[in-house]
């Protein structure tokens, strides 16, 4: 990219003011996703992870030699279902104290 030239009467600080501005207008690709859509697979992700240690806890109640596993899938299922309360409740404070 080619450095842009003053324009006459133009001052250095005008300059590199519009370079700030040229700078700041260009928005952060965040993952080359909008937040929202983040967001939503993060919530479907932990969602998928608190069904999967439901269903983990069911099979480890219902085996025998699998008891002594079940701090697997209710670790799983606290984890997950902790975080998805924390996404939400960080969701719901943006929204309704937002100015």
């Amino acid at each position: 990219m080619a450095a842009r030239t003053s324009t006459p009467g133009e001052t250095a600080s005008e300059m590199s003011s519009q370079r700030t501005i040229l700078a700041r207008s260009r928005r952060p690709l965040h993952f080359l996703t909008p937040p929202v859509v983040g967001t939503a697979v993060l919530l479907a992700s932990l969602s998928t992870l608190l069904v999967f240690g439901l269903i983990g806890v069911s099979v480890a109640e219902e085996f025998e030699p699998y008891h002594g596993y079940i701090w697997v899938p209710r670790l799983l299922v606290v984890v997950s279902a902790v975080l998805i309360a924390t996404v939400l409740g960080h969701l719901l404070r943006r929204r309704l104290f937002r100015h």
